[in-house]
């Protein structure tokens, strides 16, 4: 998948109303044909820059802090060696579905982290970015729900101390890998909360304490 095509996949819930049809076409129109024209291209960059800007909280309010993420973003960094889009999905303490990924180069902030609810494209929820420093650019979602930003919150700052821990508690508790959601068959994947295959696409330890590993 393209880059360009995915940002605008999550930008989508922040598109104004009369030109969600326009980008759902575009997405469409890609996942079909495997390219577009570079008026569409145009479009296509316009159209999540746009819905980014209309996202972005107010500044003048203090900024909110959740802790650095160049771990996070260092899990990343390795993943993409072997795959294009790295995501982790993750679980907030009432059950919620929780899903970070990283900025691509094109976008309007590379390299921040994104949160989302994991939805599919045009009916999820965008909780807002995080910059590498930590600063958590909360959605207008956000903002309107305190509830669910204090979990949120509690979850990104798991990450920020224990990226590589937080991941593999939710494996745990789900039985699934929180890198590629497949389930976990075996015992020793199941301890550890992800599989072989993800522990050495991510560079984590695989059958040792996951805990006890630093990705910061």
């Amino acid at each position: 998948m393209n880059t360009q095509i995915e940002n605008l996949k999550a930008a989508l819930p922040m598109v104004p109303d009369r030109q969600k049809d326009f980008a759902g076409s575009l997405i469409h129109q890609f996942e079909r044909k495997g390219d577009l024209s570079d008026k569409q291209w145009y479009w296509v960059q316009k159209l999540a820059d746009d819905a980014e800007c209309a996202g972005v909280p107010d500044f003048t309010k203090e900024p909110e802090v959740v802790g650095q993420m160049h771990g996070l973003i260092k899990l990343f960094e390795t993943a993409k060696e072997h795959m294009k889009y790295p995501a982790i999905s993750l679980q907030l303490d009432d059950g919620s579905p929780l899903k970070v990924y990283i900025s691509g180069s094109k976008s309007k902030t590379p390299g921040f982290v994104q949160v989302t609810d994991g939805g599919p494209f045009g009916n999820n929820v965008w909780y807002g970015r995080v910059s590498p420093e930590g600063v958590w650019e909360k959605s207008k979602a956000a903002e309107a729900d305190q509830a669910m930003a204090r979990k949120v919150q509690t979850l990104l700052k798991s990450m920020s101390v224990d990226p590589a821990g937080t991941a593999s508690a939710y494996g745990k508790l789900t039985g699934h890998c929180c890198f590629c959601r497949k389930k976990l068959e075996d015992e020793k994947s199941t301890t550890v909360g992800y599989g072989p295959v993800c522990a050495k696409h991510y560079n984590l330890p695989y059958g040792s304490k996951v805990s006890a590993f630093n990705c910061n």
